[in-house]
């Protein structure tokens, strides 16, 4: 088999590709806002993510398993011959299910005051979207993420100058923006794919693309008794988030819909980093537990966990303080009441990083009965939390619009992100207390570094009017001034990442090391 990076390689290559897609993201979500306003743009976002919510039900956990499987065994091609057959079944529903809310009874009542010719534009970005993650995770699986990143970037590059081409030339609308969507999401699956076929030729063995009947059955009943236990789990996460963007839809209408979609997608933005590395940190779970290795799956936990945690903390902070600033970058004067909502939001990475890494551990041992239950239970009070902060005073509600649904989106997450990490903490070796110290310590620390970056360049901004409140340059100084002292934190102190002093130190000599290789 072709050999395979190293987890370092391969995480510093997801890193990088993700570090370069950030400029792209925030420039792509900068232009959308201002070309569609808050109320096409709310409709856009509502329509994508109940055919994204949709795909993920169809999916009910196969992509997991899918992943996992071939993370252990490579060479089984069956493998991929059966799940693209999966694959095929998920585009014929995904496209039945768009064309029958073209239906106007059953659209208008789904997709209340959104256009629905959206719908089947909605349905195949959503369905490309997802396969785009099963090919990723393909090459994640066979450890080829360095092809995979590089190809994923250029795409992704290539796709933000046809947008940018787009958005000057005063051609960017609804339309045309499905058109650029479909064209890059099109190529990155390309991209994976052409990937898989080059490891499979080196590896000299291809997929086989035809399966017996025996087979077929062997590969049904894995999937199967992994991911029934999670029909109910993804039954119940398609209800609980369409419902409650449904609600924010019924009861607020496509503007308020814009501005929480606006403080989303900032919240995406905060994530990129984290993300580089909960897929590859579930292989080596998956692996580890393969050869029955708890040991080795509490030490991938108790290391990373915090260092995730405090990644996803280093922007989170900032963009919290900085949120006046960012709205009127991304959106402009449209968006100044979607400020509150980005402030809110900007909390949801923290415990997304946490969530998908202990996530990760019961998808790893096939624990999928315990994501089930704990669905079921964030149904009932996460449900709850969002009636009651956003219907009307005359159903028992607070009626927050946007900022409503932000708060339940942030507590709820936190609720059953540390249930999950208290339940991993039972069967591996894992610390639940010290890890919940460090989720209220390292929030703290990095909010009031934040907010003194802050408070010092509005200062500076006050001396020189040019670079006054909202300026993009007190802005970049403040990122500058903010990171310095994080540098400095972990430096003194880097228990905040999770890491002892002898591990900085070995870190600061392999560093000196590869310098000195380059020389």
């Amino acid at each position: 088999m072709p050999q395979t990076p190293t987890l370092a390689k391969r995480y510093g290559f997801k890193l990088m590709a993700n570090a370069a897609s950030v400029p792209v993201y925030l420039l792509m979500e900068a232009l959308l806002p201002r070309a569609l306003g808050p109320q096409m743009y709310g409709n856009y976002s509502f329509a994508t993510n109940l055919f994204q919510q949709f795909s993920g039900f169809l999916d009910m956990g196969t992509s997991t398993c899918f992943y996992n499987a071939l993370s252990r065994r490579q060479n089984e091609h069956g493998l991929v011959a059966f799940y693209l057959l999966l694959i095929s079944g998920i585009a014929i529903l995904a496209g039945l299910a768009s064309v029958a809310l073209l239906w106007e009874p059953l659209g208008n009542l789904l997709m209340p005051g959104v256009p629905l010719w959206l719908a089947p534009l909605a349905a195949g970005w959503a369905f490309f979207t997802w396969l785009g993650r099963v090919f990723r995770s393909m090459n994640d699986a066979y450890g080829q993420t360095v092809p995979s990143e590089t190809g994923r970037t250029a795409v992704s590059l290539l796709g933000l100058g046809l947008l940018c081409l787009l958005f000057f030339t005063g051609w960017l609308d609804i339309g045309t923006l499905f058109f650029q969507q479909y064209l890059v999401l099109l190529a990155t699956a390309a991209v994976f794919w052409h990937v898989c076929q080059k490891y499979w030729k080196n590896a000299g063995q291809g997929p086989q693309f035809t399966l017996s009947g025996a087979e077929m059955r062997l590969y049904g009943r894995e999937f199967f008794d992994y991911s029934h236990p999670l029909l109910i789990q993804a039954l119940l996460s398609f209800f609980m988030l369409t419902a409650e963007r449904w609600l924010l839809q019924w009861f607020d209408g496509s503007t308020q819909q814009g501005f929480y979609a606006l403080s989303q997608k900032v919240s995406m933005a905060c994530f990129l980093f984290v993300s580089a590395m909960t897929p590859l940190l579930m292989r080596e779970l998956s692996i580890a537990w393969g050869k029955k290795d708890v040991a080795a799956m509490g030490r991938l936990m108790t290391r990373f966990a915090p260092l995730l945690y405090a990644l996803a903390a280093y922007f989170s902070c900032f963009t919290l303080v900085e949120a006046k600033t960012l709205v009127h970058i991304f959106g402009g004067q449209e968006f100044a009441a979607a400020i509150l909502p980005v402030q809110i939001m900007s909390l949801y990475p923290l415990h997304q990083a946490y969530g998908q890494m202990a996530g990760s551990v019961f998808h790893a041992t096939g624990r999928t009965k315990i994501l089930r239950n704990i669905t079921a239970a964030e149904c009932v009070y996460g449900f709850a939390a969002a009636w009651f902060l956003l219907a009307p005073a005359q159903f028992l509600g607070l009626n927050l619009g946007a900022a409503g649904l932000a708060i339940k989106t942030v507590c709820v997450q936190i609720i059953t992100v540390n249930m999950y990490l208290w339940l991993a903490s039972r069967f591996i070796p894992f610390n639940f207390g010290r890890n919940l110290l460090h989720q209220l310590a390292c929030l703290g620390i990095m909010l009031a570094l934040a907010f003194a970056s802050r408070w010092l360049t509005f200062q500076l901004g006050v001396l020189l009017p040019s670079a006054g409140e909202d300026s993009i340059w007190r802005f970049i100084c403040s990122g500058i001034v903010y990171s310095v002292a994080i540098g400095i934190l972990c430096a003194v102190a880097p228990q905040i990442l999770g890491a002892s002093r002898n591990e900085m130190r070995e870190l600061k000599i392999r560093f000196g090391q590869f310098l000195a290789r380059q020389k």
